[in-house]
């Protein structure tokens, strides 16, 4: 990443684990994606706060690449 990079958030979840998946499935597509809030506390279906950030300039791609390979997310959990 750049040190002028912006992040953007491509995915939330109430759940860290679900969140590497994501990051792994953004990584094995060639994206650099980042964890955030991965030890927030959880309080299930409140909020989720666990967040999956790629550099602004790859938001679009990485959600489509997200939407291409949903399946891959969903074998995962």
């Amino acid at each position: 990443m750049n040190d002028d990079s912006t992040l953007e958030t491509v995915a939330t979840t109430n759940f860290p684990a679900q969140a590497e998946v994501i990051r792994s499935v953004l990584e094995s597509g060639g994206f650099e994606a980042f964890v955030v809030n991965s030890n927030a506390p959880t309080y299930v279906g409140l909020v989720e706060s666990v967040r999956v950030m790629v550099e602004s300039s790859q938001v679009e791609a990485a959600r489509k690449f997200l939407a291409e390979n949903q399946e891959a997310v969903a074998s995962e959990e």
